[in-house]
């Protein structure tokens, strides 16, 4: 994921040393990390935050990430998110409760479904103290290199801009 959002903040001309992430991954060391130092207790009001997660690429999907026990590639284990889960990280990790843009750049995270509503509106929802928070969720899946971000319809295999394929809550 690390080189996914180095690629992401490339395209979208962010310095790679703007990417926020614990020092420490888990147990102890992460709990007292983010004690001492939450990583975005310094975002603004004005900022943007781009979360990166995998998603399930389609409607009714209960958590974004991968599925705990599930190595990849890079050797890791990674954690999934409900909506609530990922609302209560976003405060454990200091984000202001003034704060207005995020985008969740997961696949399929804006896609409603039949028995459950986007992923983003659902995390919306959980943010309920955010008063104006604005979140954005994706119709598609992302195709992310180094200078473009594109969203890939999963019917037609067209490719579009992340502003045609985005649904703000």
């Amino acid at each position: 994921m690390v080189e996914m959002a180095e690629d992401m903040a490339s395209a979208i001309s962010i310095p790679k040393t703007n990417i926020m992430a614990n020092k420490v991954e888990k147990g102890v060391g992460k709990a007292m990390y983010r004690w001492i130092n939450k990583c975005l207790s310094d975002m603004k009001s004005t900022d943007t935050v781009y979360i990166l997660l995998h998603g399930n690429g389609r409607a009714d999907g209960k958590q974004v990430g991968a599925q705990r026990n599930d190595t990849f590639g890079d050797g890791k284990t990674w954690k999934t998110y409900t909506p609530t889960q990922l609302a209560s990280t976003l405060g454990k990790e200091g984000l202001p409760t003034s704060f207005v843009d995020l985008h969740l750049c997961a696949c399929g995270s804006g896609y409603d479904g039949d028995k459950l509503r986007p992923w983003a509106k659902r995390l919306k929802d959980q943010m309920s103290t955010y008063s104006n928070i604005k979140v954005t969720g994706y119709l598609g899946w992302f195709s992310i290199t180094g200078t473009t971000i594109r969203i890939k319809d999963p019917v037609n295999a067209s490719f579009h801009s992340l502003e045609e394929k985005a649904v703000t809550f």
